[in-house]
């Protein structure tokens, strides 16, 4: 297989991700639907489950959803209700819903409250998986405790025991497919990128669509057959609000940019670390999801910062793109802090707030990134 085909393969399926997931159900699949990456896909793939990330659409406006849920609910989670709604993830076994911000379980509500509003809407089985990320014992134990629960929701759907064994044994495979992204991120993170910043996030997307062997095969041949270096143009971050489609790179590479690394929960920083191997594979797992993924209540605050100005210094940005979308109440108080990071680095920020998901202003944001742009010192267009 070619590095084209292989980039073609894991494009498809990040476009449309729903149909991938559909194929394999109809080819014999038990289908877990999951959001965010704060659902520990380890013990759905222990239990001989197959799970698939569910994203949001922003062409996707549903005029019933807007009926029932607020109009300052997050954009991509009021587009996840509306698909819910339409009977789009009907065919799922389950669908997992993380309790890692308050709009997710705000949304496990709604849709627990649903069929008894809409009869005829068709919703698969939901379960909540609750995670808390508070840097203590108790909390781990307390994960480790949700972790045992969850596997017991899906033991009664796959039919398959989650052993040490199986457990330790998905660890590896899906450390595997982290250490694998690793190593294609050298494609858009390298001095030459060969992949700009929206194929690199179609790529980082479809790991969490494909199964873990078909991933790991496609990756392994699109780094041995890397696409031609990109031109060199001005390298930049873009950080925020989780950006599950490519619409705002695209704007940011469209105004003559590259991005070259995505601190977000879509990003980058789904395959920042791995989960540990040895010792008990339930209390790895609970320290992973616990303090190594990125999220809304992860604390303290400065680890996450320490993440954010190593990756930027590792990508050599020139700039970082903060994206704001219109309804987080989260990600803005840390702002102020970060930018001061980077302006003891010398690295020049740009704060684009309070942008709405449906509808955007795309042409105010391409001419604010042109001229972001002119600003940055002129090496970086070298």
């Amino acid at each position: 297989m070619t590095g084209e085909q292989a980039l073609a393969r894991l494009c498809a399926a990040y476009d449309d991700r729903l149909a991938e997931a559909r194929r394999r159900k109809d080819a014999g699949g038990a289908v877990v639907g999951y959001f965010l990456n704060s659902v520990p896909v380890e013990v759905i793939l222990a239990a001989g489950l197959d799970p698939v990330r569910l994203v949001g659409d922003p062409a996707r406006r549903s005029a019933l959803a807007d009926r029932y849920m607020e109009e300052f609910m997050d954009g991509e989670v009021r587009s996840i209700f509306g698909m819910a709604l339409a009977g789009d993830f009907s065919f799922l076994d389950l669908l997992v819903v993380p309790r890692s911000s308050e709009v997710y379980l705000q949304l496990y509500y709604f849709l627990r409250e649903m069929p008894q509003w809409e009869p005829e809407a068709a919703f698969p089985p939901i379960y909540l998986f609750d995670l808390l990320q508070s840097p203590h014992w108790l909390t781990a134990k307390y994960d480790e405790t949700r972790l045992r629960v969850l596997a017991e929701r899906l033991e009664q759907i796959g039919g398959r025991p989650v052993t040490d064994a199986s457990l330790a044994e998905a660890i590896a495979t899906s450390n595997r497919v982290r250490q694998m992204l690793g190593q294609a991120s050298a494609l858009w993170r390298g001095p030459s990128p060969a992949l700009d910043g929206a194929a690199a996030l179609k790529v980082i997307g479809a790991a969490s669509v494909l199964t873990p062997a078909e991933t790991t095969t496609m990756l392994e041949a699109l780094i041995a057959d890397p696409p031609v270096p990109l031109p060199s143009r001005p390298r930049l971050m873009l950080k925020g609000s989780p950006q599950s489609d490519t619409r705002a790179t695209a704007i940011i590479e469209s105004a003559g940019a590259t991005v070259v690394a995505q601190d977000h929960v879509a990003g980058d920083t789904s395959f920042r670390a791995l989960v540990g191997e040895q010792g008990d594979p339930w209390e790895a797992l609970a320290a992973h999801y616990q303090r190594g993924i990125p999220g809304p209540r992860v604390h303290p605050q400065a680890e996450q910062d320490a993440h954010f100005i190593a990756l930027a210094e590792a990508a050599g940005v020139d700039g970082v793109i903060f994206f704001h979308d219109e309804w987080d109440d989260t990600l803005g108080w840390e702002y102020p802090d970060q930018r001061a990071l980077l302006e003891k680095r010398g690295i020049p920020s740009l704060f684009l707030k309070r942008q709405p998901y449906f509808d955007p202003p795309e042409e105010a944001q391409r001419a604010a990134v042109a001229q972001f742009l002119t600003e940055l010192p002129a090496e970086a267009a070298k």
